[in-house]
């Protein structure tokens, strides 16, 4: 169980994370549709696939968008190497709210306004949404395949974003549907925040008053990837070597 936040807090930790990405899903519920207009949604939305697709070309992997032009359900993205061989499925997800509090009227989420003066409230653990998400990625998949067959042998890899109250991904089990090979999260000053981690609370202090950062990585951003064990189709080794994971020897 998450730990109570006060809305004093809230406040707080809305503000300082106000640049953080915030991501949104196509496939939304009525309850976030009335919490904020549709347009805003897929603002959102496109704002992550965009950045999915620079940390791809940034890896130097050329990248398609399968999910235009076609009534039919598509994953978001064919991500093929630098010869130009197809090499993954790749779908973006974001869950925007940790569930709904009917009782306040209002999200347990950093873009529900209303959950600011609702006082002290307790968010629960609920894996729902990621499972229900991965299983439309999937969805796409089938209907994809089914459609050009070409395309069966392709890894499927799912990217997600999640509202600051909503992050369980790290609760959910490496095991997951066959057709999933793995779950991407954009991983923002992994080296810097390890670094910074291992300086005395006195330095740490000092650091953040005065914004002395000599001796400490640089800002960087990077995919970090949780492979399902299960996977019928692994995510190719060049690729796993580019993200933070652990090696398919320590899961075989």
């Amino acid at each position: 169980m998450v730990s109570t936040k006060t809305s004093l807090l809230y406040k707080e930790i809305k503000r300082k994370t106000k640049t953080r990405s915030q991501g949104g899903t196509r496939l939304v519920n009525s309850a976030l549709i009335a919490m904020l207009n549709s347009k805003t949604l897929n603002q959102i939305a496109a704002a992550n696939e965009a950045v999915v697709e620079k940390q791809f070309n940034k890896l130097r992997y050329s990248v398609r968008r399968l999910d235009r032009k076609t009534k039919r359900p598509r994953p978001d993205f064919l991500i093929a190497n630098r010869a130009g061989r197809p090499e993954m499925l790749c779908e973006v997800k974001t869950v925007l709210s940790a569930r709904y509090l009917p009782d306040r009227d209002a999200h347990i989420s950093m873009l529900d306004e209303k959950l600011c003066d609702t006082g002290v409230f307790e968010n629960q653990i609920d894996l729902t949404r990621i499972s229900d998400n991965l299983a439309d990625a999937v969805r796409k998949r089938n209907a994809l395949v089914e459609d050009d067959p070409r395309f069966a042998k392709l890894p499927l890899v799912v990217a997600f974003f999640f509202d600051f109250f909503s992050d369980f991904l790290p609760f959910y089990p490496p095991t997951m549907d066959q057709e999933i090979s793995g779950i991407l999260t954009i991983e923002i000053d992994a080296a810097l925040t390890k670094a910074f981690g291992k300086l005395s609370v006195e330095e740490q202090e000092l650091r953040l008053r005065t914004g002395f950062a000599a001796g400490l990585p640089p800002n960087s951003k990077g995919f970090a990837l949780v492979r399902n064990k299960t996977a019928r189709r692994r995510v190719p080794q060049d690729f796993q070597l580019r993200c933070r994971n652990e090696s398919y020897g320590e899961s075989d």
